[in-house]
């Protein structure tokens, strides 16, 4: 980019430099910019304009490509509703068995089970320690009701 100071402010004034093609040999060595490039391609009227190349009179991309908007549709079903489905069993579900169904990382889903479960969706979850020795999480909808 070439940069040259106006002789009548200190404000600096950005020229496009053009490519060497079109540049030619002047006097003394300097080099002069070919009028018929000048015409050619005018210089953009901002900084964004000339990140975003060149536009249509009426603002579409001169690039061909469109860009459709895809309407993003919800999964079937989450992982959340996969975690409230294991918790409503009869048996409940243990943390490992939550953690297999939705991927997520031990502290996640006892984060979720307190922060969701308990807190945001208000509903009556029971921790307790089976036979085997695991701890099973389920929704009692029983105690709610009462």
């Amino acid at each position: 980019m070439a940069i040259s100071k106006t002789s009548t402010s200190d404000a600096v004034e950005f020229m496009r430099a053009e490519p060497a093609s079109d540049v030619a040999a002047g006097p003394a060595g300097t080099s002069a910019v070919s009028d018929s490039s000048a015409a050619a391609t005018p210089a953009p009227k901002s900084m964004a304009q000339a990140k975003r190349g060149a536009t249509k009179p009426n603002g579409a991309a001169t690039s061909g490509t469109s860009v459709s908007k895809v309407k993003k549709t919800r999964p079937t079903e989450t992982k959340a509703d996969v975690v409230l489905k294991k918790l409503r069993l009869a048996k409940g579900a243990t943390l490992h068995q939550l953690i297999e169904a939705t991927g997520w990382q031990a502290h996640s889903v006892r984060g979720f089970l307190s922060g969701t479960v308990k807190k945001k969706l208000g509903l009556n979850l029971t921790s307790e320690t089976s036979k085997d020795g695991l701890r099973r999480y389920r929704i009692d909808d029983t105690a709610a009701a009462a």
